[in-house]
């Protein structure tokens, strides 16, 4: 089939469409490079943007209130989400953006592994050091 006016060949609408470079397929398929803050989110979104690496982030599920309501966006934790061969440059984008937000963090410490200034043990999402009280949210 081609058009009537310019004979160029015309593309039926049933024919396949494959799916967009960009596309990732839904978060459960994907690795989790980092569970923060919205703020610190979308820093580490401009840096993996910035690197050419595909991405996404969303809010984890332990963040909605079970009552069809979320809450506030700017109290909830954020899942950044890439493809499992881009994960290991990921890490290491998300360490130097870790280090940007916190350049007091001492060089021999792992992020998510025990607060920076008291050495206790936090989960990798904890917001605050559960012994000193330090913030660990990058929006703090």
């Amino acid at each position: 089939m081609e058009c009537a006016d310019c004979r160029v060949p015309l593309v039926g609408g049933s024919a396949p469409v494959a799916p967009r470079a960009q596309e990732l397929p839904p978060a459960a398929q994907l690795v989790c490079v980092r569970q923060a803050s919205l703020s610190f989110a979308r820093g580490l979104s401009e840096r993996l943007a910035d690197a050419g690496i595909s991405h996404r982030i969303e809010v984890l599920p332990e963040d909605d209130t079970g009552d069809g309501r979320l809450r506030r966006p700017d109290s909830m934790n954020y899942g950044v989400y890439v493809r499992h061969e881009d994960a290991a440059a990921a890490s290491r984008l998300d360490e130097a953006h870790l280090r940007s937000e916190f350049p007091d963090l001492p060089q021999d410490a792992v992020p998510g592994d025990g607060c920076p200034a008291c050495g206790a043990a936090t989960a990798p999402d904890a917001r605050e050091c559960p012994d000193c009280g330090l913030s660990l949210a990058a929006d703090a």
